[in-house]
């Protein structure tokens, strides 16, 4: 009789100490979902550099940064551009761009939008560009390996041409999409289209782009712009492109 009390005061104790362990797995267990929460932020950032000299000298400078934020239906990426290209010790070239878009996922297929721009083009007879838009974007493909979105919308920008002092106010319309392929886990193509559509200019910006992974974070991309307007100052041509081979740093979830 002794020995069945004995046996019987142990069991509880048997029993809490399994509930201990049982508590102390299910909390091990959760602190990696903890550790595993995807950050809300990503960006990278691009750096290229050309040098020639002899008979004849040039330098070319571009940098590419993009940051964006997403949680829940909210998100938003801010994007900037710079190019610089000299000759000889004269600019040839020189471009600045800024962006920032923010959107609002009303279901898994479709989001509206809102963008302020900012662009300065000088040698394409862009002094100035300030432009606000809003309007409506859907998903039409959303699978591992094709991702494409078309966006519709419409706003206002004030322009100042190149040969002139004053900006000028117009009603745009616009359109735009962006199209990526993953290759294969290192390699990736996009193509991003950017138009604007107002009584005074026609603005077309198609970029082409093939990013490479080089190791964790590094990466390289080829790049191709092309820049469109159709109204510019005289001895001024519509079309200008520029093609650079940049290294980077990207940073957050892909």
């Amino acid at each position: 009789m002794a020995v069945q009390a004995h046996a019987d005061e142990a069991q509880p104790a048997a029993d809490s100490s399994a509930a201990g362990d049982e508590q102390a797995s299910a909390t091990t267990a959760a602190a990696p979902a903890v550790a595993r929460a995807a950050s809300p932020w990503r960006g990278e950032l691009a750096l290229g550099f050309v040098s020639t000299s002899g008979n004849t000298s040039t330098r070319s400078v571009n940098a590419r940064a993009a940051l964006e934020y997403r949680r829940g239906h909210w998100g938003n990426r801010a994007t900037v551009l710079a190019f610089s290209g000299t000759r000889d010790g004269q600019t040839t070239d020189e471009r600045y761009s800024f962006a920032n878009k923010t959107d609002y996922q009303l279901d898994p297929d479709n989001y509206v939008f809102a963008i302020g721009s900012y662009d300065n083009d000088r040698f394409a007879g862009v002094a100035e560009r300030y432009t606000l838009t809003g309007g409506y974007g859907r998903h039409l493909l959303k699978g591992p390996a094709h991702r494409l979105d078309l966006e519709v919308g419409a706003g206002a920008n004030r322009t100042r041409p190149g040969d002139r002092n004053r900006l000028q106010t117009s009603v745009v319309g616009t359109f735009g999409g962006t199209y990526a392929w993953v290759i294969s886990p290192n390699a990736t193509f996009s193509q991003t289209l950017r138009t604007e559509v107002s009584e005074s200019n026609v603005y077309v910006n198609p970029v082409t782009s093939l990013k490479l992974t080089i190791v964790g974070n590094l990466f390289a991309t080829f790049n191709h712009e092309i820049r469109y307007n159709s109204e510019v100052p005289a001895d001024t041509r519509h079309v200008d492109q520029i093609s650079t081979i940049n290294l980077g740093y990207s940073f957050g979830p892909a």
